[in-house]
């Protein structure tokens, strides 16, 4: 290696370049989920994540994309308690006191309505408290006809209470408060399944139906395994952890053994003997063991099948295997997806037939936007209906729908990421400008969001001379049109 090719390698690890042994270790985070498997992710590599419901992460989003830089994460994964933070709501027609986005119970933040705006209760300024339900009084600038429009309507609208949590799954989404026709969407953790619904509503009367459960996958247990000569006393259609079943042997056979079995964790525990009278005293010969099951991949890859779950040790007799179709396959009609669920019998696996799905048209890879980036990694073809997510660099002002979708071989519109605005301290000085508030003396102003101006003492604004000394400025995709103040005549 020649010196030149040493001072470079040297300077690339001087300006941080050079970082390709660097890598952000996969971070410990509690109520919630990772979407990908990874262990470790090198620099400038996002990861998504969410949190369980009840949870939200440090940006006070349900999921949050992160990046890996040299110095670690771009910002550190958390999910917090809900109700351990406020998010401060788009504030329209007025102003906050800082730049601040999220809250902890009992912080407070003041804001300033704009001229012929008031506040929630009625004022031009006021200070509102996070609480551990929300806002005291959500922050909200509007005319005062809109605001007793905004109460009356508050009392006439049908709304459904918020939904507890759900143990090991999460649902979306989450409010405090739901109105007719919302639609909640459940999830289960991995190595858990849905029983019930995953899709519930709020109508007139309240939720319709009600809340699912995530259940384990081996908390059930198949029809309990009888020995030769015995009888069961309770019968059940379902046998969850915990379920016991007492036999009875038949007559001139005595047991030998609990008279119990117990379902523990999908599995029976050892059932007893019914030995003939006659024997007792013989060496009876013992029953005879039924054979498991092993999963034959030649048969899963000709029925175009996948195993839904990573099983642990032996596939009894009795226990139920849970397929699933390969990406591209599905049942045929009508065959419904219990057919998936098949069970052991005596050493033999029925496997179903997924067939292929009828061709539809795809997509290629998503457009990319300015400004932005697509959440979690894209593939080279989507199938018609999938959809992608976008988000906007720091600072930006997303424009449009979030997400786009795969229809007819087309993507919809992606979103706009509108660039905010800097204050120019030149222009100000040569405009004879002044800050109205201290709080807009910040290194961007996000599209959308207005700044307010003062003119210097002895100086109007000579555009509009009938509005006195202070003009309100609205941020324009990166472009502040600033007044100008000129001199007065003396």
């Amino acid at each position: 290696m020649g010196s030149k090719d040493l001072a470079v390698i040297i300077l690339l690890i001087i300006s941080g370049e050079l970082y390709a042994e660097e890598k952000c270790p996969k971070p410990d985070l509690r109520n919630g989920y990772i979407f990908d498997t990874k262990l470790s992710y090198n620099v400038q590599e996002n990861m998504r994540y969410g949190c369980s419901s009840g949870y939200k992460t440090t940006a006070g989003q349900d999921e949050e994309v992160v990046q890996c830089l040299p110095d670690g994460w771009s910002s550190q994964p958390a999910c917090r308690k809900e109700h351990e933070m406020c998010l401060a709501p788009e504030l329209h027609h007025g102003n906050y006191s800082t730049t601040q986005k999220t809250f902890r119970v009992k912080d407070k933040v003041r804001y300033e309505c704009a001229p012929g705006y008031h506040t929630a209760s009625g004022k031009r300024t006021e200070e509102v408290e996070c609480h551990s339900y929300g806002w005291a009084l959500r922050p909200r600038c509007a005319t005062k006809i809109t605001l007793l429009c905004i109460f009356i309507l508050s009392f006439l609208e049908l709304k459904c209470s918020s939904l507890r949590l759900i143990e090991n799954g999460y649902f979306h989404p989450v409010k405090q408060t739901y109105e007719e026709g919302d639609v909640v969407q459940f999830f289960c953790h991995k190595n858990y399944y849905l029983s019930g619904s995953d899709l519930i509503q709020c109508y007139n009367f309240g939720w319709y139906p009600e809340s699912p459960v995530c259940e384990g996958r081996r908390s059930r247990c198949p029809p309990p395994p009888l020995p030769a000569n015995s009888n069961v006393q309770t019968h059940s259609a379902t046998y969850r952890h915990g379920a016991a079943v007492r036999l009875s042997c038949e007559l001139h056979f005595e047991m030998q053994g609990p008279e119990e079995m117990r379902c523990e964790n999908g599995k029976w525990t050892e059932p007893p003997k019914c030995v003939g009278q006659q024997h007792l005293k013989s060496a009876f010969p013992k029953m005879k063991s039924v054979e498991p099951c092993t999963v034959n991949v030649d048969d899963m890859r000709r029925s175009n099948l996948e195993m839904k779950w990573q099983y642990e040790g032996k596939i009894l007799h009795g226990d139920l295997i849970d397929f699933v179709c390969k990406q591209g396959y599905d049942l045929p009609p009508p065959t419904p997806l219990s057919e998936l669920s098949v069970q052991c019998d005596r050493g033999r696996v029925k496997y179903p037939l997924c067939v292929r799905k009828e061709s539809e048209r795809t997509c290629a890879s998503p457009p990319l936007i300015k400004n932005g980036v697509i959440k979690g990694s894209t593939a080279g073809t989507y199938e018609n209906g999938s959809s992608v997510e976008y988000r906007c660099f720091e600072h930006y002002f997303l424009q449009g729908s979030r997400e786009a979708y795969c229809s007819e071989g087309a993507w919809t519109a992606p979103p706009l990421c509108l660039e905010p605005c800097t204050l120019s301290l030149i222009t100000m000085e040569n405009n004879n400008l002044l800050l109205k508030w201290n709080f807009d003396d910040r290194p961007y102003i996000f599209h959308g969001e207005y700044v307010e101006f003062l003119c210097k003492r002895n100086t109007f604004i000579s555009d509009f001379p009938s509005m006195g000394s202070e003009l309100r400025v609205q941020c324009d995709r990166g472009q502040l049109k600033y007044p100008r103040c000129i001199q007065r005549e003396r």
